[in-house]
């Protein structure tokens, strides 16, 4: 009885040992690096854009720009596109015969199924209209006979929905003889030499 509570006593010493040194060994094993591990996220820097049409805003680096300079009918027509995010966010400027805001979204065709919300866009009474297929938001006003807008097809939802987010909060509108559009940085359209170029 004695020698087998003995021999059970060694088994546990020498199993404790074992298993204490397994342990010892296991901690000084080099950990693994975790492949997941993703860089900070940094916000992109904001590029600002004053057009000769009395509006700006800001946008953010790395979008390719296209002016659309053959459009002759409307007062803007700026495209932001990106090479790696399908959509884009375009800014138009365009004349109506809708008295204000509302008579606006209400004779828009395209509209027709849309979700629409009140909001306040460049200091005005604005509306946001959402459309499901394909889906866009739009964000826009009417101000003396000219609908603005920043439409964003969201091909790309994450993407495009952040960008046109950054415009449209930043659009505003510049009195001609204010002291802001005498004191403004010069206007961002002087940048581009070609119809399209990326801004990196």
């Amino acid at each position: 009885m004695k020698k087998s509570l003995v021999a059970i006593l060694i088994g546990l010493v020498i199993g404790g040992i074992g298993f204490g040194g397994y342990l010892a060994w296991l901690g000084s094993q080099p950990k693994p690096k975790n492949e997941q591990t993703e860089a900070p996220v940094t916000a992109p820097e904001l590029l600002s854009w004053r057009d000769p049409n009395g509006f700006s805003f800001q946008y953010p680096e790395g979008l390719t720009v296209n002016k659309h300079d053959e459009d002759q009918q409307n007062y803007a027509h700026i495209e932001f596109t990106h090479r790696d995010h399908p959509g884009n966010v375009i800014i138009w400027g365009k004349d109506t015969t809708a008295a204000d805001t509302t008579a606006w979204v209400k004779t828009e065709k395209r509209f027709s199924s849309a979700s629409t919300l009140d909001t306040t866009f460049a200091n005005f009474p604005g509306k946001k209209v959402l459309i499901a297929d394909p889906k866009q938001i739009i964000v826009g006003t009417v101000d003396d006979g000219i609908v603005w807008t920043v439409e964003g097809l969201l091909t790309d939802s994450d993407f495009w929905t952040g960008v046109h987010t950054t415009i449209a909060d930043s659009f505003k509108f510049i009195p001609v003889g204010s002291d802001e559009e005498d004191s403004a940085a010069p206007v961002q359209e002087e940048v581009f030499a070609d119809e399209e170029e990326l801004l990196e």
